[in-house]
């Protein structure tokens, strides 16, 4: 079995080694992946077309007693609240599920992103119990959007790294 450790001060354990969806991915191995503890599952709604999504939503229906092992994760490249909302219930259904453990906006650049309109929308997601935390994946101007980021004490995790 892969080991955990906590997710930041969420309280919640996660696997040191994620499974990301960005590729073809198959149910045979996802279903290897949760057999040897790869639980944390990283997708986004644009990932190969949504067939991401839509390969580990098969899964889950499949296998739903494994979702609650499961820390899922996915995103959005949409840039206003109304088209996260779609990808986000788009998303949900692709998945096969109610919720997401992880919800981020993609590709920040620009700390302006993270304005209070986001913050209630994120607020009211997290109350409807469409997911448990929010956050955002950045890929440039790295520096800036996590300072800004850790000033605005709402944000729950960030994901960066540059692209090749």
């Amino acid at each position: 079995m892969v080991p955990t450790r906590p997710f930041g001060k969420t309280g919640i354990h996660v696997p040191i080694l994620a499974f990301g969806g960005s590729l073809d991915i198959n149910r045979l191995l996802l279903r290897q992946a949760v057999r040897r503890g790869v639980t944390y599952w990283d997708t986004a709604a644009s990932y190969a077309g949504g067939n991401s999504e839509k390969r580990m939503g098969a899964y889950l229906g499949k296998h739903p007693e494994d979702r609650k092992k499961i820390f899922l994760v996915t995103k959005s490249h949409a840039w206003t609240l109304k088209s996260i909302t779609k990808d986000l219930d788009r998303s949900l259904g692709r998945l096969k599920t109610d919720y997401v453990d992880l919800f981020f906006r993609h590709s920040v650049r620009n700390p302006s992103a993270l304005d209070d309109g986001l913050k209630v929308w994120a607020e009211k997601a997290k109350s409807a119990g469409k997911i448990r935390l929010f956050g955002f994946s950045t890929h440039s101007n790295m520096e800036e959007c996590m300072l800004w980021a850790s000033k605005l004490g709402w944000i729950d995790a960030v994901r960066y790294g540059r692209r090749l």
